[in-house]
């Protein structure tokens, strides 16, 4: 379809109530413009918000879901910044890799912002539910919508509204299943036929759907609807908080209105190491005082990613559940975020408010194990490198050998034990010669081992 010549203009949302610009066209249109028409325009770029606004080099991205991927691709070609992409990317997945990316979940983000000159952590992991009666299955209490706007608010260019509007395509007209959603499916298979909610909409006549068949959520669609024109608030403090506690009560879960309305996301600052001239930031520390030594090198570097291995050795039983994943978005000014996302198992806990294709994050929650990282040089706030992963004990271990690799050396990583405890995936962006002066050295890699995709420059 070919895209309409509106232009939307450079804009902040001013807060939840914020309306949104009208009903959204077709799902590639609907990121760059809404159908109502606008008055004025942004100038630089020209046609701000409409795909092909930004000429040449985009900048990339790499995830564990090829429609995302392309989302993400398509706001960055609108103009929109890293943490653009980055929200388009997230809340694509709620409908496209639900298992892993829900929003009854949460994450964890690096953002570096060149010209504000930061990096900085933005931690909207989900947190236990309260308890408030004997019997009650333990879920979470959903830190996507509030963490998806905070990085928005802060850091994005483009309007809410439209960032959220092709998940809400997506989810209202229907999708094709992807062979990526299709491997979840597969590995949860008792779950899903078990499940009402995710046996009606995963299966048919008790069998499991195929790559290809049509996937359709109208409750979600709606949900996001609500999302995308009146922003979080009525999630977690208006009419549908309260519609949602009362159907996860009604299901046996632990979710009470006070733990919607004190949910905040948390913007704290990175877990700094040097290298180089460049810093790595991670999402957190280890927890570990020391390490394994068996990633070669005598720097900081090396010091740190042998205190993650010590703490992998010592990981909650919980954390190999799965249900995370990771990706990273940079764009060509240079900002970049990488993030982890989680349901603290695939597909969450199985209970929800059905209503809304809403289903949460299980209670019994693991942190992070390494988390998202990003390498920025502080000194001229050029990007090099970011990587995040599924981060499971085998995720978490994949992902710093190949760190190992990749900034200590071919061979540092030989002496790293394998972990096949959980899914194991990861996906990166190398950029050895740094961008914005030299993006033609950037490589976006998806991780093979899955069916993801990654798409750059």
């Amino acid at each position: 379809m070919r895209l309409s010549k509106i232009c939307v203009p450079y804009v902040r949302s001013s807060g939840p109530g914020e309306k949104s610009f009208g009903q959204p066209s077709w799902r590639i249109a609907a990121i760059c413009a809404m159908t109502a028409i606008l008055g004025a325009c942004s100038s630089t770029p020209q046609n701000l918000g409409q795909i092909g606004a930004v000429k040449g080099v985009l900048g990339g991205v790499t995830a564990d879901e090829p429609l995302a991927v392309q989302t993400a691709r398509d706001v960055l070609s609108a103009g929109g910044t890293a943490a653009d992409a980055a929200v388009a990317l997230y809340a694509t997945m709620t409908v496209t890799k639900p298992s892993v990316a829900g929003i009854g979940g949460g994450g964890v983000c690096v953002v570096h912002d060149r010209a504000a000159k930061k990096v900085e952590v933005l931690d909207f992991w989900p947190r236990p539910g309260t308890q408030t009666a004997d019997g009650q299955i333990h879920t979470a209490v959903p830190g996507v919508p509030r963490g998806l706007y905070a990085l928005s608010a802060r850091y994005g260019r483009l309007n809410w509204g439209q960032l959220i509007a092709s998940a809400e395509q997506d989810a209202r007209f229907g999708i094709p299943l992807s062979r990526s959603l299709k491997m979840d499916i597969d590995a949860s298979r008792e779950k899903i036929l078990s499940t009402p909610s995710l046996a009606n909409i995963y299966s048919r006549d008790r069998q499991l759907l195929k790559v290809g068949d049509r996937v359709q959520q109208m409750g979600l669609g709606a949900l996001l609807t609500s999302l995308r024109v009146k922003g979080p608030g009525d999630f977690y403090n208006g009419v549908l908080a309260s519609q949602i506690v009362k159907a996860v009560t009604a299901a046996g879960g632990t979710l009470t209105l006070a733990d919607l309305n004190n949910y905040k996301p948390v913007w704290r600052e990175a877990t700094v190491v040097k290298s180089g001239n460049e810093n790595i930031y991670f999402s957190q520390a280890p927890k570990s005082a020391t390490g394994k030594d068996v990633i070669a090198g005598t720097d900081d570097l090396a010091g740190i990613l042998n205190r993650y291995l010590a703490d992998i050795d010592n990981a909650p039983a919980n954390a190999a559940k799965g249900g995370r994943s990771g990706f990273v978005v940079v764009d060509v000014e240079a900002n970049s975020v990488a993030c982890e996302t989680t349901m603290t198992e695939p597909f969450g806990v199985g209970i929800g408010a059905d209503a809304f294709g809403l289903d949460l994050a299980s209670g019994d929650i693991s942190q992070p194990l390494v988390g998202p990282v990003l390498k920025v040089n502080p000194n001229v706030w050029e990007f090099y490198y970011g990587i995040a992963g599924s981060d499971t004990p085998a995720g978490a271990t994949k992902q710093i050998a190949q760190m190992a690799e990749d900034l200590e050396g071919a061979g540092s990583a030989a002496n790293v034990p394998l972990n096949n405890d959980g899914v194991s995936l990861v996906n990166r962006v190398s950029c050895p010669q740094g961008i914005p002066p030299h993006p033609e050295s950037c490589q976006f890699v998806a991780d093979p081992a899955g069916a993801g995709m990654a798409m750059g420059r």
